[in-house]
């Protein structure tokens, strides 16, 4: 092809054309010019599919990271429910001896609660994208960030302070309460006496139930249960963009 140019423009010279010769060479740059801008555009447009392809695998990770808090979130709800009212017929006095008698739920109350571990890996993989590709967040994205960062953190919080008034309870009574090694988890509809007199009149069980519940009841769950609403509004923004055409 090149060959075939060259030619050309030698039978114009040679024979003394030199204004179609110029018009000729001009013609020849502009398709050159228009030739390397049709091969930009086909690159440019390989790379946006590209990263396209990259940024939807990636808001289908987060998608199924916040399908499976969800699910992880319903569990920590559900088994709360059947347990809040135990911590308050501690805090509120309104338990009585004979009631431990068929409380599966009463064994749980100050010794713990189910945490849970949000998975971040469909975020992280965002955020090193946008990094990298030096690119602009966008309304998915800000929610997101709304998400992990400002909700995640105060979960984490929550968890943190939820962990050491647990510890401090059990780091108490395991060197002061004789019963605690009778305690059979496997079975908890048989407590002892011991246990059973303990939980109906110390007030160190009483406040720490008091302020389990506060955190876990009043901030711990309704931030979880937030969580969950705002996932799911992630989700329908994600799912708009994965499947809009």
């Amino acid at each position: 092809m090149i060959k075939f140019f060259r030619k050309i423009r030698r039978n114009l010279l040679s024979e003394g054309k030199t204004g179609k010769y110029l018009k000729y060479a001009i013609g020849e740059i502009i398709l050159v010019v228009i030739g390397i801008l049709i091969a930009l555009s086909i690159n440019n447009w390989n790379q946006e599919k590209q990263q396209k392809k990259v940024l939807n695998n990636i808001y289908a990770t987060i998608k199924a990271d916040l399908q499976q808090d969800i699910k992880n979130i319903d569990k920590i709800v559900n088994s709360s429910q059947s347990i809040e009212k135990d911590y308050l017929a501690i805090i509120n006095k309104t338990r009585k001896k004979e009631d431990f008698k068929n409380c599966k739920n009463c064994i749980y109350v100050n010794f713990g609660f189910p945490e849970i571990k949000l998975r971040k890996n469909g975020s992280e993989l965002l955020q090193n994208y946008n990094q990298q590709n030096n690119t602009s967040s966008d309304s998915l994205s800000i929610k997101l960030n709304s998400l992990y960062i400002d909700l995640t953190n105060s979960i984490s919080v929550n968890l943190k302070e939820l962990t050491a008034n647990t510890d401090s309870f059990l780091g108490n009574i395991k060197y002061t309460q004789p019963w605690l090694a009778d305690l059979n988890f496997s079975d908890p509809t048989n407590y002892s006496d011991g246990f059973i007199e303990y939980a109906l009149t110390d007030i160190g069980y009483r406040n720490t139930a008091k302020l389990h519940y506060e955190m876990y009841y009043k901030i711990y769950i309704p931030n979880l249960k937030e969580y969950r609403t705002k996932s799911l509004e992630i989700i329908a923004l994600i799912d708009e963009k994965l499947f809009r055409k």
